[in-house]
């Protein structure tokens, strides 16, 4: 049984991000906790939030967000009639980078899935706001971001891709082989170069560890010399590979790490057609400069 975590704002990104989860799980037993959060504006009056107009503002909330969780259980059912599926919600005053996280706890969650952009659809963010302070904040589970507008498409070959100066444990992988598993996926490992030329010492032994993990799944392996915009690399690695699903680490000093330390991703610094999966590095792990 699998315990999937799907954030929702109700936008039409989200519920995206909720087909897409479906389709993904179709064939696995899973429990499916839709999460909404809510954080009423606060007024300039400090005694606001102990008045009865504060109050009554929380309240009118709290029924949307549970109103909204309730109709998207309903429509979920109505679409999707899998008897190896089951739904529960959660409503929450919080922030929701934080509930995500308690969440991620409380109920053993294997994977949260959400929509890379929110409710403003902007054409020009790649990842939202909370997307991104997700990924940040996540540290113990695999986040998938899916682009708006995405179909879903069988994940028949995954990307895995590397960065040079990142070594890894066994741990850290532990996510790849699971998908690989249950999606009966193949797995294309990439390493990223800033250099022509051959493999550096470090990643010589991710290689052989990548070898010794994904023995019992069909996997190929891959460079990419970063000489380019590295969303166009990927892009066409992608389409060249047939890939559907892209995984990275957001290990220390990592592309993805260092991406994401802005508030949102603009696509004229990174985007991709398929859906991207991060994968937290471990502490123990070694991360060396470039």
């Amino acid at each position: 049984m699998k315990n999937i975590l799907v954030p929702t704002d109700f936008s039409a990104s989200a519920y995206n991000a909720v087909k897409f989860a479906l389709h993904l799980f179709e064939g696995s037993p899973c429990v499916f906790y839709f999460l909404n959060t809510y954080t009423p504006e606060l007024h300039s009056n400090r005694l606001m939030a102990g008045s009865v107009s504060g109050f009554s503002q929380n309240s009118r909330a709290a029924e949307t967000s549970e109103k909204g969780l309730k109709d998207l259980v309903r429509r979920v059912k109505k679409e999707f009639k899998n008897p190896r599926h089951s739904y529960k919600t959660i409503s929450s005053f919080s922030l929701l980078k934080d509930e995500v996280k308690e969440t991620i706890v409380e109920h053993d969650i294997d994977f949260v899935i959400m929509g890379a952009i929110g409710s403003s659809n902007n054409e020009t963010i790649y990842l939202g706001r909370n997307t991104v302070r997700i990924l940040n904040a996540v540290k113990n589970c695999p986040v998938f971001a899916i682009p708006f507008n995405f179909e879903f498409t069988k994940p028949l070959n995954i990307a895995f891709v590397s960065d040079s100066n990142h070594f890894f444990n066994s741990d850290e992988l532990d996510p790849i082989l699971t998908m690989a598993k249950i999606f009966n996926s193949s797995v294309c490992m990439v390493t990223l170069q800033h250099e022509k030329g051959q493999l550096p010492e470090l990643q010589k032994l991710n290689h052989k560890l990548f070898e010794r993990k994904l023995e019992t799944v069909p996997h190929t392996f891959h460079q990419i010399t970063i000489d380019a915009s590295l969303s166009l690399l990927l892009d066409h690695f992608i389409d060249q590979a047939k890939c559907q699903l892209l995984v990275m680490s957001n290990s220390a000093n990592s592309y993805m790490k260092n991406l994401c330390s802005n508030f949102v991703v603009e696509r004229s610094k990174f985007s991709l057609k398929v859906p991207i999966v991060l994968i937290q590095g471990a502490e123990n792990s070694v991360t060396v400069g470039h």
